[in-house]
């Protein structure tokens, strides 16, 4: 059966920008589809609050329990057939991520009407216990690594597609926002996602301290800065001030927001972005060093990300256990060529994703 309306084309659900994920991927499709004249619709799950009891006219009060209860029950009704209808009449639905029973329901009755479903992962978690559903109703899975591909139950990977993550475009400084010279310290950047459980259980930001903390007399002699870009970034910087002690060095943390990650990637320095060894099989996206090699810093890693482009090996620098290398003060920033690279790899992205939503 099919139910089509013109103006609803392509969904997206749950397409939060301030969400790492949604923005270099969900974000990125939603304005490809909008320069193609696509129609696009975002939606969010629906809220499943019932009235309470209060909330109902006083004239109601009169009425049968029953019938007082029924009323109560209606606007969750009501806003689970709206999204039940807008998923059934569009053409094309992307889900990110999808671990949501109402989501995994509004697949079913999307399928049922004819209407094709791309389920975007950008990691597959453990905690993610209704996704193998959603693999499973899928007509097409993009993930955006090859390693990934293991996540995915065997029997659904005829449908994958590796579609890496976009480059953070909106996160680029532009010309004016950059310093007319470069600061007489030495920084070093480390941005990321800071889970609630705590800033020691993300690897890539202990290994950072870790990393600071080794090398504290070398950075302090060079007059080093530490600036933090990150969710619950009061949390991260008093863990790497704990770190340090009774060292320091002059450290800043900002939440992350498009606007700090701007004035973050304006200033020259190193971006510092470590990763537990051996990363063999890591399936993460490289999507953070790209963007600090586009933005012309200079990129330290522990170990490369399978993930990262053979055309980008030579671009970042290997280190370590500590930071003591000659280079540290070389003020290097990414070269032109990366940024060419980057640009058509971006194109190649777009292209993927236009072929797949046509």
């Amino acid at each position: 059966m099919e139910i089509r309306s013109e103006n609803a084309v392509l969904v997206l659900i749950e397409a939060d920008p301030n969400r790492a994920g949604c923005r270099l991927r969900w974000w990125n499709v939603k304005r490809l589809a909008e320069q193609q004249g696509t129609a696009v619709r975002q939606l969010s799950l629906p809220s499943e609050k019932r009235l309470s009891k209060h909330d109902l006219p006083r004239f109601c009060r009169r009425l049968p329990k029953d019938m007082r209860l029924w009323l109560r029950d209606l606007p969750p009704t009501l806003r689970r057939a709206k999204f039940l209808l807008t998923l059934a009449s569009a053409r094309v639905v992307i889900a990110g991520k999808p671990n949501d029973p109402r989501l995994i329901d509004g697949m079913r009755v999307a399928r049922w009407f004819g209407t094709r479903l791309i389920v975007d992962a950008c990691d597959v978690k453990p905690s993610y216990v209704h996704i193998q559903d959603a693999f499973a109703l899928a007509s097409s899975i993009t993930i955006p690594t090859k390693a990934l591909i293991a996540a995915v139950p065997e029997r659904q990977r005829h449908k994958i597609k590796v579609i890496p993550d976009s480059l953070d475009k909106a996160c680029l400084p532009t010309t004016s926002e950059r310093p007319p010279d470069p600061r007489p310290t030495l920084n070093i950047l480390w941005f990321g996602v800071i889970e609630a459980i705590g800033p020691a259980e993300r690897p890539s930001f202990a290994l950072f301290c870790d990393l600071i903390a080794a090398s504290i007399d070398s950075l302090q002699k060079h007059q080093a800065s530490i600036t933090l870009v990150c969710s619950r970034s009061d949390e991260a910087l008093q863990h790497l001030e704990r770190r340090l002690s009774p060292n320091t060095l002059p450290c800043e943390a900002m939440d992350w927001t498009i606007n700090n990650m701007r004035q973050a990637l304006a200033r020259p320095g190193l971006a510092l972005i470590p990763y537990p060894t051996p990363v063999e099989c890591c399936q993460k996206s490289a999507n953070r060093m790209e963007l600090a090699l586009y933005a012309g810093r200079t990129v330290l890693v522990n170990g490369r990300l399978p993930s990262l482009d053979q055309a980008l090996q030579e671009e970042v620098i290997e280190i370590d256990a500590r930071l003591e290398q000659p280079w540290i003060t070389a003020g290097k920033r990414g070269s032109t060529a990366a940024r060419r690279y980057l640009d058509r790899k971006q194109l190649l992205i777009d292209q993927q994703w236009c072929e797949l939503i046509r």
